[in-house]
């Protein structure tokens, strides 16, 4: 099947790590893909993953030349068309700011149209329920191409022209219970046949992952952009409080964004700069090196729910660490007890020091509580979230 696959940026540019290991299974599969970034950076993501879907994308800036021409193109022959494509932008965007976000993007949706055209593509599938399959929306309108779209969290709450892309989508895959209730109520019961939850898919482990190195420290990792929600401070003050009760422990803090500064500063005033290092982007693959060799203790994301109701799906960062034996430690936010409830993680209350810090302690302290998490975080992993088997479903999806 020739696919094409409408992303943010991926692969140029952070933030969508998720995308490229799907993308990659489904030419193990055998099928041909397109990748066509909405935004893509001027430079490509780290990593072996994202040069490697890069032989299939075509990098076409979100407005140039081309992006102009091909609008007036599609006005002079196709007017009609043209003018119910903006038709349906102004009266289902829900708001000014999001008609601006898709009239912005209208010429890139009618360049997706003629790539798909051109390339025989059988079906169009968008990440985001925003801006990218609004993309999806116009090209498939345009091509007569099938659509689909993958929502994440952020993204159903925006609440762009969902129930007109219920209405034309071939399906909508969300990610976890809440989403599918989520989007269930924007879209109506009528439509809720469209609504399909097929988690974000990782990959297991293609090698033996090596046991845990011996140390004379327990080594973290946390793998998240530097944004509120992702709850950085909390698991500060939890190390602060295990180091002064004696423990030795040692932190890592991958990923960029806004709170880097701020993050770096409350190491430091807490005096945990001997702990906890903030190390910058790593390449995904160098990640799951890390993994693979045994390096990694556990992996802590003590998520939150912001004040403007911002939280997490389920997230990738956690299902990766259990596919490789690490035990992840989390919070009852969003989608996440979907992953690790049962004992297949440990779950604390968002913004509870106290409760992370026995979270930590026990996973420390009981060789057997920890050997028994790691089983069963592999197992829902295995079960639930192996990316083949959630690219199969996609496909039947697609197919079907």
């Amino acid at each position: 099947m020739k696919i094409l696959y409408i992303t943010a940026q991926t692969p140029y540019g952070d933030g969508e790590q998720f995308i490229p290991p799907e993308i990659i299974e489904m030419m193990n599969k055998g099928n041909e893909i397109i990748v066509v970034p909405l935004r893509p950076n001027r430079d490509l993501a780290k990593g072996g993953e994202t040069r490697q879907i890069a032989k299939y994308t075509k990098y076409v800036p979100l407005i140039n030349v081309k992006v102009v021409l091909c609008a007036a193109a599609v006005l002079f022959k196709h007017p009609i068309k043209y003018f119910k494509i903006l038709g349906n932008i102004l009266s289902n965007s829900g708001s000014v700011l999001k008609v601006f976000k898709n009239l912005l993007l209208l010429g890139k949706g009618l360049v997706i149209a003629d790539i798909a055209k051109e390339n025989n593509v059988e079906h169009i599938h968008a990440h985001w329920a925003s801006t990218p399959s609004t993309a999806a929306f116009i090209a498939s309108y345009m091509s007569g191409i099938e659509y689909s779209f993958t929502s994440h969290r952020w993204d159903i709450a925006e609440n762009n022209m969902l129930r007109k892309k219920a209405e034309t989508a071939k399906f909508i895959r969300v990610i976890d219970d809440p989403g599918f209730k989520e989007m269930v109520g924007f879209i109506g019961e009528a439509n809720k046949e469209k609504c399909h939850k097929i988690h974000v898919g990782v990959q297991i482990a293609d090698a033996e992952v090596k046991p845990k190195k011996k140390r004379d420290y327990f080594y973290i990792v946390t793998p998240a952009n530097f944004v509120e929600k992702k709850g950085h401070k909390y698991l500060i003050e939890a190390i602060e409080k295990l180091v002064k009760m004696g423990y030795s422990i040692k932190c890592s803090f991958y990923g960029s964004g806004p709170l880097e500064k701020q993050l770096i500063d409350n190491i430091e005033k807490l005096g945990m700069s001997d702990s906890i290092k903030v190390c910058g982007k790593i390449a995904h693959d160098d990640l799951l090196k890390m993994y693979l060799e045994g390096e990694v203790d556990c992996v802590a994301l003590p998520s939150i729910v912001t004040a403007d109701g911002e939280k997490e799906g389920i997230p990738v960062s956690l299902m990766e660490a259990m596919a490789y034996n690490i035990p992840a430690v989390s919070t009852y936010t969003g989608g996440i007890p979907e992953l690790l409830g049962e004992d297949c993680g440990v779950l604390v209350h968002e913004k509870n020091i106290d409760e992370l810090v026995e979270g930590l302690k026990k996973l420390i302290d009981d060789d057997g509580y920890r050997k028994t998490v790691e089983v069963n975080g592999y197992k829902r992993v295995y079960d639930e979230f192996y990316i083949s088997s959630v690219v199969t479903k996609m496909l039947k999806l697609m197919k079907d």
